[in-house]
């Protein structure tokens, strides 16, 4: 999934689409293209440097994977460590220390494992 993401983020999607997508091909969802337009407003912070839109776009996949009260646990502990990992969850402070393709890359992977590991696939 890191790769296909990454991919996808080279070739003009944005982050949250790109995170969107890679899911959606590895995990053979047929996503409507509708769906991938709605990222269009979430990207780059909401446009504006705040809560990454990577993350969004993260627990919006999971969201197709988890019913919704295994999601708040699944959903919390990724944002907990993601945080610890970086020490923010917000766009400009996450740009302003790293690259967004690596963090692209690692919340791909970290996806991929709990999607893997922890749902009914």
């Amino acid at each position: 999934m890191e790769k296909l993401a990454l991919e996808y983020y080279k070739n003009s999607y944005n982050c949250s689409q790109c995170i969107l997508k890679a899911a959606a091909d590895r995990f053979d969802i047929v996503l409507p293209k509708k769906c991938l337009n709605m990222c269009r407003g979430i990207n780059n912070g909401f446009g504006v440097g705040s809560v990454c839109s990577v993350l969004v776009a993260a627990i919006i996949t999971l969201g197709l994977f988890f019913n919704e009260q295994s999601l708040k646990r699944v959903r919390i502990n990724f944002l907990n460590d993601f945080n610890s990992k970086y020490g923010s969850l917000n766009c400009a402070q996450l740009k302003s220390k790293n690259n967004c393709e690596e963090i692209i890359s690692d919340v791909a992977q970290i996806l991929e494992k709990i999607i893997l590991s922890k749902s009914n696939i």
